[in-house]
């Protein structure tokens, strides 16, 4: 559980948060949970499934395809207040993470766990 003088601290980036009475906020902060990831680690890589969507609090993340050569095409990045739309489809589908996604810059971020009824 997230504690009230956090959820207060994230309020500017996450304006969904400011009222605490209401059923998003509630869950989020009995839900959520904060982690720090430092850069060069790989979050994902393609195949994976996906147990929590994260939103970046700081730091950067980049998603990308790699061939069996080894090139590598950037799909996007996302950055603090945002989160991967990859994730978030993995979750939805029930499917497997379609890339690899790895951090770039020092990162933290709000785990959001995939709900019980998204599980295979």
């Amino acid at each position: 559980m997230i504690q009230p003088e956090r959820l207060r601290q994230l309020q500017d980036l996450l304006p969904f948060l400011k009222d605490s009475g209401s059923p998003l906020a509630q869950d989020f902060a009995r839900n959520a949970r904060l982690g720090r990831i430092p850069a060069g680690t790989v979050v994902f890589v393609e195949g994976d499934e996906c147990g929590a969507i994260a939103i970046l609090l700081s730091g950067a993340v980049r998603v990308y395809k790699a061939s069996l050569t080894g090139r590598e095409i950037t799909l996007y990045r996302f950055e603090r207040g945002e989160s991967c739309i990859l994730t978030a489809n993995c979750i939805l589908s029930q499917g497997q993470f379609p890339a690899v996604a790895t951090v770039e810059r020092d990162a933290e971020a709000a785990f959001i766990p995939r709900p019980p009824s998204a599980t295979g």
